[in-house]
């Protein structure tokens, strides 16, 4: 296995792909496949410090919205499967507010131990575009991801995307470097699959 430093960088969405959605339901998925402007809503983590109402959301309200969740099945093992090839991250688009519960969630399913960082969105901007200038700035090769949209957005800049089939996300006409995956089991046959075809 090459040094962690020289492998490619994967990352995973959260919300859909390692977390069940409330009810089981994933309905926030977008199926704009032309994405959304960029727009810039809220200032960065530290600009002014921590108000009183951040201070509350972050002790209160995003563990009570996170905390109950369940990982979907095999997520610790999709992650460790990757972390085979790949450095992994977490690229999520819940608000940065929120990083206690979420890392306390990851840690909780065991999952935690094998990221080299937990990204979530600081800049205000809509989900899949927040995504796109991270992956951009972290240089990401390949994602795993529910949402149409910021799938197809991730693929027009040339990342590789595993899309999580969910209803919403079926029946679109995704670019070619979008590859669905009926679940995260297939998801790690996919991995094993590649990695025989590297050894042969």
């Amino acid at each position: 296995m090459a040094d962690g430093a020289e492998r490619p960088l994967l990352t995973f969405d959260l919300d859909g792909v390692l977390a069940r959605p409330p009810l089981g339901l994933n309905l926030t998925i977008n199926r704009a496949l032309q994405g959304q402007p960029a727009t810039q809503e809220g200032a960065a983590p530290g600009e002014g410090g921590w108000t009183f109402w951040e201070r509350l959301l972050a002790r209160a309200y995003y563990p009570l919205r996170y905390g109950g969740r369940s990982p979907l099945p095999e997520a610790a093992a999709a992650v460790a499967a990757a972390a085979q090839r790949y450095r992994v991250s977490l690229l999520s688009a819940r608000n940065w507010r929120g990083r206690a519960a979420t890392e306390g969630w990851l840690h909780r399913h065991g999952i935690l131990p094998y990221l080299d960082a937990v990204h979530l969105n600081d800049s205000g901007a809509p989900a899949a575009q927040f995504k796109r200038e991270r992956a951009r700035l972290l240089g990401v090769v390949r994602h795993v991801e529910d949402d149409a949209a910021t799938a197809a957005l991730l693929a027009r800049d040339g990342v590789q995307v595993d899309l999580i089939d969910w209803p919403r996300n079926r029946g679109l006409a995704y670019p070619p470097d979008v590859t669905r995956r009926e679940s995260l089991h297939a998801f790690i046959a996919a991995l094993q699959a590649e990695a025989r075809t590297a050894t042969d």
